[in-house]
């Protein structure tokens, strides 16, 4: 199931699937929950409700699409429409060769380039970008977006969901819900 939320008023939008077909229009008032994560503060629906149409409605799906989909901004409750747009380095960032270690300000000592041999410690911000851009392809239409992450990848889901946790601490990717994708 793949669907999408379009913006119809100040904080509504509408929800559209290509799988299963909705039987009627289905509105959804986004907002700010705990955390900064999105969360649905409203439905309605425009047409006849029924007991399929209501078990239809994929409630968690749309949050990890509006999560997907749409940034907070500013204040709680409002929120900006955005096509994950992140600006991407041309190229991938360079470390300085030179740099300064200091004890005491007055003491500074210029510090050597480190040896092209010796490989620094973690990735790059450009790694856990990439990782939060497929991350959340996948979370818009899959119910296990970390296992198809490991599985592109060809490594343990640990390491998924470990790729997947740094790139929320460093602000790619919005606050999780523990046992929810998205």
């Amino acid at each position: 199931m793949r669907g999408r939320l379009f913006p119809v008023a100040e904080d509504w939008y509408e929800w559209r699937q290509d799988e299963p077909p909705l039987a009627g229009t289905v509105l959804v008032r986004v907002g700010v929950g705990e955390g900064g994560r999105l969360v649905l503060t409203g439905l309605r629906i425009d047409g006849t409700p029924s007991a399929e149409l209501l078990r239809a409605i994929p409630v968690g799906r749309i949050e990890a699409a509006a999560n997907a989909q749409l940034a907070a901004e500013g204040a709680a409750g409002s929120t900006t429409p955005v096509l994950n747009l992140r600006a991407r380095p041309a190229v991938a960032p360079v470390a300085e060769d030179v740099g300064w270690e200091m004890v005491e300000p007055s003491l500074a000592v210029v510090r050597a380039a480190p040896a092209e041999s010796v490989r620094l410690r973690g990735r790059p911000d450009i790694f856990y970008r990439e990782v939060a851009d497929v991350y959340l392809e996948y979370a818009a239409a899959s119910p296990r977006p970390a296992c198809d992450l490991a599985d592109r990848h060809g490594v343990p889901v640990s390491t998924a969901h470990r790729w997947v946790k740094e790139a929320r601490r460093r602000g790619f990717l919005p606050p999780g819900r523990p046992g929810k994708s998205g």
